[in-house]
C-alpha cells in the first residue's frame, strides 16, 4: 500500500506572497507560448503543464495546503472544486503523463494532443486563473 493522501498532502500557514508569485510566473509562460514553435510541440505541452501545475500549487497555498505530488495537486483541486469536470481533470493528468514522458525520456509528443485540446487546455487555464485571482482578494 502506498503513502495515503494525507502522507502527501501537508496543513501549512496560508501563503498569499508564494501563491502570487506563482500566478505571475504562469501568466508570464502563457504570455510566451505563442511564440513557441509550432514545429516542437513537446515544448508548448511542457509550458502548459507547467502553467497548470503552478496555478494549483498556488491554490493549495491560498488554501494552507502543500504537496510534492503532481498527483495529488490534481486529485487536490478535484475534490475540492467543482470548477473543473472529469474530462479537463483527466486532460491535466494527460499534460503531466506528457510532461514527465518528455522531461524524463526525451519523448516527442505529436501536434495532435495539441491540435485537439489547446482549446480544451486554455480554457482550464482561464478557470484556474479567475479562481487563484479570486482565492488572492479573499
Amino acid at each position: 500500500m502506498g503513502p495515503t493522501m494525507d502522507d502527501q498532502i501537508f496543513k501549512i500557514t496560508k501563503d498569499k506572497e508564494r501563491a502570487r508569485d506563482l500566478i505571475v510566473m504562469a501568466e508570464e509562460r502563457l504570455e510566451d507560448i505563442p511564440s513557441s514553435s509550432k514545429d516542437k510541440p513537446y515544448k508548448i505541452i511542457e509550458e502548459y503543464y507547467e502553467i497548470i501545475k503552478e496555478l494549483l500549487t498556488a491554490v493549495m497555498y491560498l488554501d494552507g495546503y502543500k504537496t510534492l505530488s503532481h498527483k495529488k495537486l490534481i486529485e487536490y483541486f478535484g475534490n475540492n472544486y467543482a470548477l473543473l469536470d472529469d474530462y479537463q481533470l483527466k486532460i491535466i493528468d494527460t499534460l503531466r503523463k506528457f510532461r514527465n514522458d518528455i522531461v524524463y525520456y526525451g519523448k516527442k509528443i505529436s501536434i495532435d494532443f495539441l491540435v485537439n485540446n489547446e482549446e480544451d487546455i486554455k480554457k482550464i487555464i482561464s478557470i484556474l486563473l479567475k479562481i487563484t485571482q479570486k482565492n488572492l482578494k479573499k
